[in-house]
């Protein structure tokens, strides 16, 4: 049987790090990798790519929604014709994991005793955690639903503040096991080769509505690198998540911003276009938020996905 794995975890809390450090854990076994984006733009099967095989990239909703659930369900089915031994899926942040059993159900009956669940990977954003956890019912459920806690970052916070979040995820979820992490890196796989689903009471999770998150593409011309941190920089802290790539000086860099924390990197290959993914509130908020002549400088577009 093919084992799943799957990797929960709010927006910028460390998904696509803990992915590219897993992949290197099963690098001797056959593993198939499914990305899962909130945006209609896709980042992370990007930066997958070179780490392991991708066999399909979920953009523009959750794979767990009535919209992508077919996608990722026949997308689970191509791996299996591919002969791997592992599928390790990344879902958006956003997603709720209590979906993961309907879909196991529906390929039961589509290729019995073909695949095995073997749990949920939630990462937690220690440095960003208490921001968004009072509105974002899909980092409760995502904590609730794992089956293994890692919280990363921990570099980031105070030992008061991370003694703190244990305390949360504790009453929230008193099975799973928790690790810390910084940069999502994982010494030891035991936690993850032995993880085992545990069934939740459905008895106590949230079914209010979770927090609402606009989604647009800042699209823009070639920038200079000091004006493009500092445009960044004025209005990061508005929005929950911002991935994307832009092109400087015949060089490819890789850009990514949560909260006030900017990452800027290079990376080979190419791509079509300047372009940002936001996750945030009305895009009204961040056009106040940045300067008129940023927009006619670097001809900045802002389309809603």
């Amino acid at each position: 049987m093919i084992d799943i794995y799957l990797i929960t975890g709010f927006l910028g809390a460390g998904k696509t790090t803990l992915m590219k450090n897993l992949i290197k854990g099963f690098q001797n076994n056959k593993t198939a990798i499914i990305v899962n984006e909130f945006g209609k733009e896709g980042v992370d099967g990007t930066l997958l790519e070179k780490e392991g095989m991708v066999i399909e990239e979920i953009n523009n909703g959750s794979i767990f929604c009535v919209c992508r659930s077919d996608m990722f369900i026949d997308a689970l089915i191509k791996a299996r014709e591919l002969d791997v031994e592992y599928i390790i899926v990344e879902s958006s942040g956003l997603a709720d994991p209590f979906g993961m059993p309907k879909i196991m159900n529906i390929l039961e009956k589509l290729a019995p005793q073909a695949f095995h669940y073997s749990g949920s990977i939630c990462v937690v954003d220690s440095k960003n955690f208490y921001k968004v956890y009072e509105t974002a019912v899909a980092i409760k459920n995502q904590v609730q639903g794992a089956d293994l806690i890692v919280i990363n970052k921990v570099d980031m916070a105070k030992t008061e503040e991370i003694e703190e979040i244990e305390k949360t995820i504790k009453e929230l979820n008193h099975h799973a096991d928790i690790i810390k992490t910084s940069y999502s890196k994982v010494d030891d796989f035991d936690n993850i080769y032995k993880l085992q689903w545990h069934k939740p009471d459905m008895k106590g999770i949230l079914i209010k509505k979770t927090l609402e998150i606009s989604k647009y593409i800042l699209k823009f011309e070639t920038v200079d690198l000091d004006e493009l941190k500092d445009w960044l920089k004025e209005w990061t802290k508005e929005v929950y998540r911002v991935k994307g790539f832009c092109k400087i000086k015949d060089i490819w860099y890789f850009i990514e911003a949560v909260q006030d924390q900017i990452y800027i990197k290079k990376i080979d290959g190419e791509r079509n276009e300047n372009f940002l993914v936001v996750l945030g509130p009305n895009k009204d908020v961040i056009k106040k938020k940045i300067k008129a002549s940023w927009f006619e400088k670097f001809g900045i577009k802002i389309e809603i996905i």
